[in-house]
């Protein structure tokens, strides 16, 4: 493989990194976006960025649905129990 550019960044204390504005905008990354690494087995590391991770899209994608249609069922009534208030409390 040839390396055409290179750029480095300096771990701190918390093992975190600032991406250098270079490479953030070679892969697009914009504020809340995800950078995924993937590990190849030449021992490369392979990084791109995703607007949001997949399995964490869908998953709210599909709850969100839930709850939309769920809100289409109020009938404006307070549903109880047949027991509610036939607790047996004893002080």
């Amino acid at each position: 493989m040839t390396i055409k550019a290179q750029v480095s960044a300096k771990m701190i204390s918390k093992n975190q990194i600032t991406i250098p504005k270079s490479v953030r905008q070679i892969l697009g990354l914009k504020e809340n976006h995800w950078v995924i690494f993937e590990f190849t087995p030449e021992g490369e590391i392979k990084v791109r960025g995703e607007k949001a991770a997949p399995s964490f899209e869908a998953f709210w994608k599909q709850e969100l649905a839930i709850i939309e249609e769920m809100g289409k069922f109020d009938t404006g009534e307070m549903f109880f129990e047949k027991d509610l208030g036939e607790e047996n409390i004893e002080w």
